[in-house]
């Protein structure tokens, strides 16, 4: 039986096809039948708490995988784990970075900084409305707790980069981005936090992903979900494949393996 099931945002229960995100009715009615059910409904996600704002607005979600498993809340911000990188990990992916032309931001658990001046890291601060702040200074590393670096390169070249950093992983988030990790994160790290805390079972979980960092999280989970428009690597793993965001892909796999029946959304 499934006591917990954790769900990616971007292409998992946001559909980012049109010219605007949509929150699908057919998903939002299947993680209130879950929660109905007495079923645990997570995010599991990339992003920071700063950046989940229309998520936490637009469902009662019981809590929040963030940070790729580095940082887990429940819906009342009470912590049940986190991991950040340690003070020689942090100056010395910033030195590496900055030497090797690497754009991106350092981000801590309310906060970010720029790496440096760059199109690609303006454009983003444009799009959450904030304005450019000053650059990271790595003294900021001895009072400020760094969880996570988003990069704008590709796995291949920031691994490269980055290999002399043992206490660091480097994990695609995206199409020539990748975040820096601290080495025993992941997803599958905050799922197993949730679990621990809750008294759940690894078999009892269910989690739904469509991209790279999604990819150990669903071989980690006891049902592991990937979206029809998944990528091809996280489909190879996938218990399930459902069908695409846009066409009832949560919903599907929900009722397909049992986790919910048509019962559940009367």
């Amino acid at each position: 039986m499934i006591k917990a099931a954790f769900f990616d945002i971007d292409g998992t229960i946001l559909d980012h096809t049109g010219d605007k995100s949509i929150f699908h009715d057919s998903t939002a009615t299947a993680l209130a039948a879950l929660q109905r059910k007495g079923i645990k409904v997570f995010i599991s996600t990339g992003r920071g708490p700063a950046l989940l704002g229309e998520i936490w607005d637009m469902f009662p979600f019981d809590g929040f995988v963030t940070f790729n498993g580095q940082l887990v809340l429940e819906r009342d911000g009470t912590v049940l784990h986190r991991l950040v990188h340690s003070t020689e990990d942090v100056r010395a992916i910033v030195e590496l970075c900055r030497k090797e032309g690497l754009p991106g931001m350092v981000m801590g658990e309310r906060e970010s900084w720029p790496l440096m001046d760059a199109p690609q890291v303006r454009g983003l601060y444009k799009w959450l409305g904030q304005e450019f702040p000053p650059l990271y200074d790595p003294e900021l590393a001895e009072e400020k707790a760094v969880i996570q670096l988003t990069l704008y390169e590709s796995q291949e070249t920031a691994g490269r980069a980055l290999s002399p950093v043992k206490g660091a992983e480097v994990v695609s988030c995206g199409p020539g981005m990748v975040d820096v990790i601290p080495k025993g994160g992941g997803k599958e790290a905050g799922l197993n936090a949730v679990i621990s805390h809750y008294g759940f079972k690894r078999e009892e979980t269910a989690a739904f992903g469509d991209g790279m960092n999604d990819l150990r999280m669903i071989e980690w989970a006891g049902t592991g979900v990937a979206m029809g428009n998944a990528e091809p690597e996280v489909k190879a793993v996938a218990d399930y494949v459902t069908t695409p965001v846009w066409d009832d892909g949560v919903r599907n796999a929900l009722l397909h393996l049992g986790i919910l029946t048509g019962e559940d959304f009367k």
